[in-house]
């Protein structure tokens, strides 16, 4: 018994199966954790069935293939729809938030919170066009780098 409470506390936290997308290029990897063995790429657009969670990780099976990717390379919204403001982190009709490295909250305080969803969508009134964007950067001295790929 004490073994099996053990698994369960540390293993991966079972999720309902959900269709997510790949944002970015990233790899389909063995175990969650950043050097282990990659199992292929996945590209952008990619479908993949979430199947579990731990950490910053999604366990996922895409094409009878089981691995693990991590969180921030997944979206819940198919490629090409708009989402809202928080759209990236809902699951299901619970409008349940992953928060990955949240400092500074219980799980409580995450527990009892409740989204303003339409005050949160409506943030995108105030992002800066990329002329205006650049204009600001070239005001501070600010000009551009290309950062390898993976480095991103």
């Amino acid at each position: 018994m004490k073994r099996w409470l053990i698994a369960l506390l540390c293993g991966p936290l079972p999720v309902a199966a959900q269709t997510a997308y790949v944002n970015t290029a990233t790899q389909l990897r063995a175990t969650p954790n950043a050097d282990a063995e990659v199992l292929r790429a996945l590209e952008p657009g990619a479908a993949v069935e979430i199947r579990a969670r731990q950490g910053g990780w999604e366990q996922v099976t895409v094409s009878s293939q089981n691995g693990w990717v991590r969180m921030s390379a997944l979206q819940l919204h198919a490629p090409g729809s708009a989402p809202g403001v928080l759209e990236g982190g809902r699951q299901f009709a619970t409008q349940t938030v992953a928060t990955t490295g949240v400092r500074g909250l219980g799980e409580g305080d995450l527990q009892n919170a409740v989204p303003d969803l339409a005050a949160a969508d409506g943030l995108a009134t105030y992002a800066a066009t990329a002329e205006q964007a650049r204009a600001f950067a070239g005001d501070a001295g600010l000009h551009a780098a290309a950062i390898p790929k993976e480095d991103r």
